[in-house]
C-alpha cells in the first residue's frame, strides 16, 4: 500500500504486503468506523495513513525493547481510563502493611456503592451474558490492566456451558504478589461476582502461595439487567462468607478476633489481676495527660473505659455516663472505675446517670 501523502518529511517508499481477506476487511471496517467518529484525525483519513502510523509506532516500540509478545498484553485506553478514575498510585510496601487490619472487614455494597455499580456498568456495557466470547474478551482486557500494575501474576476464567440456555458454570483463578493486597482483591472479586449474579460453590485459597480459586455457577440474576438489589446483596454476602468467617479468623492472629468482639457491646474486657489492671490504666492515664489537651483529659479517660465496655457515655460535653458493669458480678471493677475517675474529678449520680465535675480549688 502507498500512502496518499507522507505523515512526516521522511522519504516514502512503496512496499507490498499480503494479508488475508478477513484481515483486510477488519482493517477497512476499523478505519472507516473511526474516520466517522474522528473525522479530523489524520490517522484515519485513509487505509495507507493508518498502516503507516501503526507500523511506524510499532517499530518505535521494538526499538525500546518491546517484542511481538507484548502486543498480547497491551492495556487498552478504555479500561485504563476507567480504572485510573477509581485508583491511585501508592507505595506497595506501605499500603501492603496499612491494610493488614482490614483483612476480615466486609466490602459491603452500602459502603462501596459507587465502586461496585460503576464497575457493573462497565462490565454490562461490553458483555452479553449469553455470549461467552464477549465475557472472555472483556476479562482479557481487564487482565492486561491487572498485569500492568505489578500486583497480579495470574488471572484466569474458564467458562462451561450446559444443556440449558442459562446453564453456565466457571472456574476463576487469581494469584497475587502481596499477601494483604491479594486477600483484599479476592474479597472484592468474590463480592463483584455476586453482584453480577454468580454464586461461589467452592473455594480453594492458599495464603502461602497468594492463590485463590472460585468454583462459580451463574444464577438467574446473571442473565437479568434489573437491579434486584436485595437478592444481589444476599449473593454478595454468600460469596464473602468463604473469606470472612470465624473459622478463618481464629486461625489467624489474635487481634482479628478481638476486633470482631470489640464491636459487640455485650462483651467486656476484664483483667487477670490487679497488677495488670493498674499497669494498663496508669499507662493510659499518663499518655492522655502527656499527649492530650488538658480540657479533653476527662472525656478521653471516659472513652477509654467505654472502649472496655465498662460504661456508656451519654454526653461527652457534660461528662455524663452510665455504668454497664453488673453490681453483683463486677463489684471490684465498679469500685476501681469510680476510684480512678474520682482522682481529679468529683462524681455524683442520679438514678443510673453519673456526672463528672472538676474539683473546685
Amino acid at each position: 500500500m502507498t500512502p496518499e501523502r507522507p505523515l512526516s518529511k521522511k522519504k516514502i517508499t512503496q512496499q507490498t504486503i499480503s494479508i488475508s481477506p478477513a484481515l483486510k476487511d477488519k482493517i477497512e471496517r476499523y478505519v472507516y468506523e473511526n474516520n466517522k467518529l474522528h473525522p479530523n484525525d489524520d490517522r484515519f483519513k485513509s487505509i495507507s495513513r493508518f498502516y503507516n502510523f501503526v507500523m511506524e509506532h510499532a517499530m518505535v516500540s521494538f526499538e525500546k525493547g518491546k517484542t511481538l509478545d507484548d502486543f498480547e498484553s497491551f492495556v487498552d485506553a478504555d479500561i485504563k481510563g476507567f480504572f485510573d478514575k477509581i485508583s491511585f498510585n501508592a507505595l506497595i510496601p506501605y499500603y501492603e502493611n496499612a491494610i493488614k487490619t482490614n483483612r476480615y472487614e466486609s466490602p459491603t455494597l452500602e459502603k462501596n456503592t459507587f465502586f461496585f455499580f460503576t464497575l457493573r456498568r462497565l462490565y454490562l456495557s461490553y458483555m452479553d451474558p449469553y455470549d461467552i466470547k464477549t465475557i472472555n474478551k472483556f476479562l482479557n482486557r481487564v487482565k492486561n490492566y491487572l498485569f500492568s500494575n505489578n500486583l497480579t501474576k495470574e488471572f484466569r476464567l474458564d467458562l462451561f456451558t450446559g444443556k440449558g440456555r442459562n446453564d453456565l458454570t466457571g472456574v476463576f483463578e487469581q494469584a497475587g504478589l502481596y499477601k494483604n493486597l491479594s486477600f483484599e482483591t479476592y474479597k472484592y472479586t468474590a463480592a463483584f461476582f455476586g453482584l453480577l449474579g454468580n454464586k461461589i460453590t467452592g473455594l480453594l485459597y492458599s495464603r502461602k502461595d497468594n492463590y485463590c480459586r472460585f468454583d462459580l455457577k451463574a444464577t438467574e440474576l446473571f442473565f437479568k439487567k434489573d437491579l434486584a438489589k436485595r437478592e444481589r446483596i444476599k449473593l454478595m454476602n454468600h460469596n464473602l462468607s468463604y473469606f470472612i468467617n470465624y473459622n478463618r479468623v481464629i486461625e489467624d492472629k489474635d487481634y482479628y478476633l478481638w476486633m470482631k468482639m470489640a464491636a459487640d457491646k455485650q462483651v467486656l474486657i476484664t483483667f487477670t489481676n490487679e497488677d495488670v489492671r493498674e499497669k494498663w490504666v496508669n499507662l493510659i492515664e499518663k499518655e492522655i495527660e502527656k499527649f492530650g489537651d488538658i480540657e479533653d483529659n476527662p472525656v478521653n479517660l471516659l472513652r477509654f473505659f467505654e472502649k472496655l465496655h465498662w460504661i456508656e457515655i451519654k454526653s461527652e460535653k457534660e461528662l455524663i455516663f452510665q455504668i454497664r458493669l453488673s453490681k453483683s458480678k463486677f463489684s471490684h471493677e465498679r469500685e476501681f472505675l469510680l476510684k480512678t475517675l474520682s482522682k481529679n474529678l468529683q462524681i455524683s449520680h442520679e438514678n443510673e446517670d453519673y456526672y463528672l465535675k472538676y474539683i473546685e480549688s
